[in-house]
């Protein structure tokens, strides 16, 4: 679980500072994201195999793998393929594919052949910061200002 002190710093945590975490705080992370999403998930479990970072599971109790590859900078096509062959191999059929860099057209389209996400280091520290409580303040104009 997360404290309170540690849910206070997500709140504003940078894409820097979170992928600088060591990986077992970062994989402490995600479970805190993931849970927030509602997947139940135990970071402390061992997955038995060395490809798949983390198994949660959904509110309707279908499992889930997620592969975090802090070692890449661009996410394209092989990569996503080769993610959806282990899930395959692992008889899932849903996966979680997390990269600090970016991902390419190429890769997205890709995941639309099967239940993978992919999250990229903006993306997960957008929703981080959104699962430890952060709140943005959408900006209103008046009729007078759009004047």
């Amino acid at each position: 679980m997360i404290s309170p002190q540690e849910r206070r710093r997500l709140q504003e945590v940078t894409r820097e500072e979170l992928w600088a975490m060591p990986p077992e705080a970062f994989r402490a992370t995600v479970a805190f994201l993931l849970r927030a999403l509602g997947y139940r998930v135990n970071p402390d479990e061992e997955t038995g195999d060395p490809r798949v970072d983390l198994l949660a599971w959904d509110v309707e109790r279908k499992p889930w793998v997620v592969q975090i590859r802090r070692d890449l900078a661009v996410l394209d096509e092989p990569h996503v393929r080769h993610f959806v062959t282990l899930l395959g191999e692992l008889e899932i059929a849903r996966g979680i594919l997390i990269v600090p860099g970016t991902i390419t057209p190429a890769a997205r389209a890709w995941t639309r052949r099967a239940h993978v996400y992919l999250w990229d280091g903006d993306r997960l520290t957008r929703m981080v910061q959104l699962a430890a409580g952060k709140r943005w303040k959408v900006g209103a104009t008046s009729s007078a200002e759009e004047q």
